[in-house]
Order: C-alpha cells, then structure tokens, then sequence
C-alpha cells in the first residue's frame, strides 16, 4: 500500500513541479535585466549548494520522518514559484530567494524518495531492479507531462494562473502519504532500515566490529566517488532547457527537447531493468556512461536551424545514461543493503548528485555556458570508465568479507592510486 502511495506522490510531485520549476533557470534569463546568463546560472549553483548544506543538517529528520517532509515540501514550493514571478523587480534578490527556496525543496524531495524506496523494497527478495525501473518510468512519465504542459504554458497563459495549478497539485499528491505516515506512526517498522539476514549474521560472528565497519566505509567510498562523476549527467540535464531557450527564445522548445530525455530516460530505465534482472550489463554500462559524456559535449555545437538534431541528442542521451544509471545503482542497493549501510549510500548519492552539478555549472560564471557541458561531459565519461573497476571492486570486497567474516589481509586501504 505504502509504495503506491510513494508512486501517486511521486508522479503528482513531479507533474505539478515541472510546471513552472522545470524552467527556473530559463525564466531567470528571460527576465533579469542584466547578466542575464551568469544569473540563470547562478540561480543553478544556488540550488544544489544549499541543498547539499541542508541535505547534511536535515539527514536524520528526513530519514525518520519521510512522509511528513514529502507533504512541508510544498512551503518552499510556493516560496520560489512566487518569486519567479517577481524577477523583472530585483533579480538579484529573487535569484537568492528561488536558490535557497528550491533547494529546501529538493531537499525535502530527494531524502524521503530515496529512503522510502529503499524501505519499501528492502524486505523484497527479487524484483527490485524491476521495481526501480518501474518507478523511474512513472517519474519520467510525469515529469514529461508536466515539461510539456508547462513549457506550452509559459508561453501563451498567465504565469499567476500557472502557480497556483501546481501548488494545488502538489498538495493532492502529498496528502494521502501524509495520512498513511499518522495513521500508521506507531507501527514498529515504518520508516525503517530492513537487516538482511547477512548484515546481522556478520554483527553476530564478526570478531572484530573495526575490520566490519572498514568493509562498510570502503564500499562507501567507492561509490562516493562513482557518484561525483555520474551525477554530472544533472547538470547537463538541468542546463538543456537554458541552452535550447537560448538557441530558439521560445518555452515550448525547451520544454520539448527536456521531455524527449525524460521520455527517452523513463523507457530506458524500464527496458535496462528488465535485462539487468537476466543478464550482466558491466560493459554495456560502461560504454553507455562514456557516450552520455560524448553526447553531452556535442551539444554545445548545435545550431538553432538544426533544432532536430540537438532533439536527437536529447533522446540518446537520456537512453545512454538510463542504462548506465539502472547497472550501478541498482547493484549498490543490493550490496550495501547486505552490509546494512543501503540508506547511507542512498544519501551519499543525493549529496555528490548535488555537488556534482555545483562543480559543473560553477565554470559557467567565469567562462560561457558552454564550459558547464565540457566539464559535465568528462566527468561522465570518467564514470563511464570506471564503472567496472568499481563494480568488480565492491563486489571483491562484499565476498571476501561473506566468507572471511573479515577484510583479507592482502587487501590494502583504498588510495588514490586504485583510480
């Protein structure tokens, strides 16, 4: 019950929110009065900065009270979307207000989803990767939906009218959670983290709880690392609707060519779950991570009058990367689920998908926007490369310890030579 709950709130969260919040950064360019660009792209550093500072404050109330987080989410929600409308005023002022605003709410978003999931699915003995590729296509689904409704919007009605449709979607969605979190609080197992069988196994034998925790922090590391360079996809994700904004002056442009990668990235994601559940996607992973990058990177040299082909890109971009994405992550659910550290990783991921984006987009205040997609571009192609070291890594590190009870002796700390 709860995870249809999670799915409803889920699509309605994304429909409502692309409304207008798909667009921030191209309505921030539209109407500031001066430094139009570095200000759109500010407005971006803003967002994922704050959001990871929050991410850290906020971890603890947002893991034991998801629910509740999903529904307060619709505070900051109003708070950027009024001012958006505002920008033309003091565009200074309101781009502060939207960054701090949007990424609270990105903080109350990505927190709860993630470890809701992560609860949901914990006690299912198969299917996950099936279930993540099915939740990911309901997203995707509702984030086209909502991309291309508003996109289409924005350009022919009243921007007032526009808020106040997403602010009353969003709580719709939000609220039937919210009741299934009070009325079920004093149940002993809502919100929380499942223990395999394994993970209490290895606390129950282990010898040495100091040699247990290594394993744990190892695999933490790892994927840290991974996920600063996958995630720089987000930010090319994010900068797609500012570039084609840029390139055509019409919302509708924009919000087509973010839908042919949501769409692209949804189906993706469904097809890549299914075949990762029957066969091993290493390889196929690899090469799909190194093409996000190439593909990322080609962008910037579009011309306007070749709109197809930056649509094209768009739509290669978002299967590449599903593959990519659905291999990993679904094996670091599984993996860290067996040494009890699921939600940490989880976590960690939204923090380096935050970070990682700053880093990207930060060249875009020095340099023009183009550097952003460069920078995006090489750290996934990074990702792309390391993808199968990091796989057979983790995986080296989860069997010895299984077996051993410990970390082999030959197995030397992580350094930065092992990249």
């Amino acid at each position: 019950m709860e995870g249809k709950l999670l799915n409803f709130n889920r699509v309605m969260a994304n429909f409502s929110t692309k409304l207008v919040g798909g667009f921030i950064p191209a309505i921030v360019y539209k109407y500031a009065t001066d430094s139009k660009m570095q200000l759109a792209v500010l407005t971006i550093i803003l967002e994922f900065l704050i959001s990871f500072i929050f991410n850290v404050i906020l971890k603890n109330w947002l893991i034991k009270k998801p629910q509740l987080f999903l529904f307060l989410r619709v505070i900051p929600i109003i708070v950027y979307q009024v001012l958006l409308l505002y920008v033309a005023h003091n565009p200074y002022l309101c781009v502060v207000g939207i960054g701090i605003a949007f990424s609270l709410s990105y903080t109350f978003k990505n927190i709860p989803n993630e470890v809701l999931f992560s609860y949901i699915n914990a006690t299912r003995k198969s299917g996950t990767g099936r279930q993540l590729a099915l939740t990911k296509l309901l997203d995707q689904f509702a984030l086209i939906l909502g991309t291309i409704v508003g996109g289409i919007a924005l350009d022919y009605i009243d921007a007032y009218i526009l808020v106040i449709i997403s602010i009353i979607l969003y709580i719709i969605g939000a609220l039937p959670l919210l009741i299934y979190y009070i009325t079920h609080k004093k149940d002993g197992n809502l919100n929380q983290e499942y223990s395999t069988y394994a993970h209490i196994s290895l606390k129950e034998t282990s010898h040495n709880s100091v040699v247990a925790n290594q394993v744990s922090r190892k695999m933490q590391f790892l994927y840290l690392i991974f996920y600063f360079l996958q995630e720089s996809v987000n930010a090319i994700y994010v900068l797609i609707p500012l570039l084609t904004f840029v390139l055509t002056g019409r919302f509708t442009d924009a919000a087509i060519a973010t839908a042919l990668f949501d769409g692209a990235y949804g189906l993706g994601c469904y097809v890549a779950g299914i075949i990762d559940a029957r066969k091993d996607l290493t390889w196929v992973a690899m090469v799909c991570g190194i093409f996000v990058g190439i593909i990322g990177v080609s962008m910037i040299f579009i011309k306007s009058e070749f709109l197809w082909a930056f649509y094209l890109l768009c739509i290669l971009l978002g299967i590449c990367y599903a593959f990519a994405f659905i291999f990993m992550y679904n094996r670091m659910l599984t993996k860290t689920k067996l040494v009890g550290r699921g939600t940490t990783c989880v976590i960690n991921r939204i923090n380096m998908y935050s970070l990682s984006t700053c880093f990207a987009c930060v060249f875009g205040l020095v340099f023009p926007i183009v550097s952003c997609f460069i920078v995006a571009g090489l750290l996934s192609i990074a990702s792309g490369v390391a993808s199968p070291f990091i796989e057979e890594k983790t995986r080296r590190i989860l069997v010895d310890h299984l077996q051993d009870n410990e970390v082999r002796k030959e197995e030397s700390p992580i350094t930065y030579r092992d990249f």
